[in-house]
Order: C-alpha cells, then structure tokens, then sequence
C-alpha cells in the first residue's frame, strides 16, 4: 500500500441510520469500549456468522459515536470480498485494506488502529456445537504483527451471531477437494441451516435471526517486554497466542454463563 487510504466518514455518517437498524434487531450491546487505548493498537477478536458478521458493524457503530467519526479503525478484509466490484471500494471508503501484514504495517506508522479476526473463515463457520469455542485455527500472525510494531493487542469478544444460523459442517474436506483452499485461501466451504435458503451450501450470505448479540472489549495486552525481534521467536508468539485466545475465551464464558442464567442486556 503506497499510502494509507482515507476513511470517508462523510459516508460512514449516511450509513449509521442504517447501523442503528441492526443493532436494534440485534438487541447489540457494546462493552467496554473505553479499553481501547489511544494511539495505534491491533484489535484482534473471534469470527463469528459467516459472511453476515454483524458484530463488527456494532463496535463500528459504539467507536465512531464515541470519537465522532476521528480516529476510525481500519479493517484487514479478505481479498476475496475487496475484489468484488462495486462492494470493494465501497469498504475501502469504510476503512478495509487487504489481509496483509504490509498495509497493517502502513497503518500502525500512521499511528492507527487494525482490527482483525485471525480465525478466518475457519472459525467463521464453525460447527454449531462449536459456537461458543474460539478458535484462530493456529494463525499466529496477527502476533508477530503486534510484536515487530509494538502495539498492545486489543481482545474484542463478539458473541450472538453464531447463534442466529446453525452450521452442520466447516466443509474442510469439500474446499479440498474443489480447490477452494489453494485458490481463495479459505479452509471451508460450509453447509448449514438458514435463512432465506433452508439448507446452504457454501459460504453464502445469511439473513440472521434476530438474537440477542453483543460484543465485549477487553483491557489491552502489551507487548513491551518484548523486542521487535521477538517476532520470529516461535515461543513468544505461540505464547502470546495462547494468551489473547484464552482471554477471549474467558470473556465468551462468562458471558455465555450469563446468558444461561437469563441476564439480559438493554438495548
């Protein structure tokens, strides 16, 4: 990336109507947004739901009201999704870049902040007894991201969406087979229950039923007790890793507990 893009948020100000309709249908709740610290950071959280992720348009939403449109996240999006016409360019406009560490790095020096879901499609369609579980399926490169940067790692816990369709298979073996894997970087091609299709094949969009979603932020985790180099240190990072997917964990349980015992967030 020659240059950091600029966040219209001429636009983002027309489309906020519009997130104010989801999270209503949604029932979203925002916590813990003041965890966010000022400054560059790297916000790292479960995938939820498939392509029809709303968990993000939630955080978007409570950020942009707080800051008043300053300081907007940028997004690593697939390329997939950032090729599509028409719909690329209109997520650049909301902050999306390309899923590579070059534009993070374009970012961080622009004294910003990256969101990311490192579990990808593989945590995105996992399986429904599965829904509660985080899971990056391994990818530890957001870590080495944050350490060569030294930004903190934000943890961001989404939990609601996984709940609103049913997911019968990741579809690891059909994306194999297909070639999906080696041409689109994606580890699944899912088969599920949902709406409007009754039985979907792939990774389709999904109209979500209307469950009660809600998205935590958790305090930040730094870095600084490690150099840049610490990077390439397998131990650090698989460390690393293991903390911010435990965090999340525990904040996706406790929340879960709740739930089950009939807590209600307002609106």
């Amino acid at each position: 990336m020659e240059e950091l893009p600029i966040i219209d948020t001429a636009l983002i100000d027309k489309f906020v109507p519009i997130g104010h309709v989801i999270r209503r249908y949604l029932r979203g709740r925002v916590l813990g947004i003041e965890h966010i610290p000022d400054g560059p950071a790297l916000l790292v959280g479960n995938h939820n739901a498939g392509i029809t992720f709303l968990e993000p348009v939630l955080l978007g939403l409570a950020w942009h009201a707080l800051k008043q449109g300053e300081d907007g996240f940028f997004y690593l999006a697939h390329d997939a999704l950032m090729a599509i016409p028409g719909l690329g360019p209109l997520l650049a406009k909301g902050g999306a870049v390309r899923a590579n560490h070059r534009n993070a790095d374009a970012v961080f020096a622009a004294g910003r902040k990256v969101a990311v879901w490192p579990g990808g499609n593989y945590e995105a369609f996992r399986p429904w007894g599965q829904r509660h579980r985080v899971d990056f399926g391994g990818h530890r490169g957001f870590v080495r991201l944050a350490l060569r940067n030294r930004v903190p790692i934000v943890p961001v816990m989404s939990l609601g969406g996984h709940e609103a369709y049913f997911v019968i298979s990741r579809g690891e073996r059909i994306a194999e087979w297909t070639g999906i894997k080696k041409h689109f970087r994606s580890e699944s091609f899912p088969v599920f229950l949902g709406l409007p299709w009754g039985v979907g094949v792939g990774p389709l969009v999904h109209l979500p039923l209307p469950v009660r979603t809600m998205v935590e932020v958790g305090p930040p985790i730094s870095v600084d007790a490690y150099p840049p180099e610490a990077a390439s240190d397998d131990a650090v990072v698989q460390s690393l890793y293991e903390i911010v997917q435990e965090t999340i964990q525990a904040m996706m349980d406790r929340q879960v507990a709740l739930r089950r015992w009939g807590w209600k967030p307002r609106p």
